[in-house]
């Protein structure tokens, strides 16, 4: 069972690196501390697979290779650049590892003051458009009072982004 898991994690890492080599190609910026990180690991995933067969072990490689860890997070608007010893999401980031296999951010734990996070443009509009959308929102006045708040509370966080 963990071996389909290491595939399924391959082929979305796979995937991630494919658009974010297409989207540099197409012109498209990134910001943030980790944009080197970004591009790099763009440009090394299309410089070594890109137009290849992935079996398994090429997959293995994949996700065993520590400067291709890339994650897209739509929800926050946000690539991570996931280095383990880094990474603010992880609460165990300063005991010394086991060897075990390779961590995965935990998004629920995101920070903003992440080294390991970057932005691309398309990315960008995408917040920009959920400003918009909580702005209409709230110009409608048919959410309750909580949830108001909380949408006002994520759009002055949004805004500081």
């Amino acid at each position: 069972m963990l071996e389909v898991l290491d595939q399924e994690k391959g082929l979305a890492l796979a995937e991630t690196l494919t658009e974010a080599g297409e989207r540099l190609a197409a012109g498209e910026k990134v910001s943030g501390p980790a944009a080197d990180r970004y591009r790099a690991a763009a440009a090394e995933f299309t410089d070594r697979y890109a137009g290849t067969y992935l079996g398994k072990r090429e997959l293995r490689a994949l996700v065993d290779n520590p400067r291709l860890q890339v994650y897209e997070d739509p929800k926050f608007f946000l690539t991570c650049n996931h280095d383990a010893f880094t990474a603010l999401c992880d609460p165990d980031r300063d005991r010394a590892r086991d060897g075990g296999g390779r961590s995965t951010p935990d998004h629920s734990r995101c920070q903003s003051a992440c080294v390991n996070i970057s932005r691309t443009d398309s990315q960008i509009t995408a917040l920009q458009a959920e400003v918009t959308r909580i702005d209409a929102a709230a110009e409608a006045g048919l959410d309750p009072y909580p949830i108001a708040a909380r949408e006002q509370q994520r759009r002055a966080h949004l805004n500081q982004i």
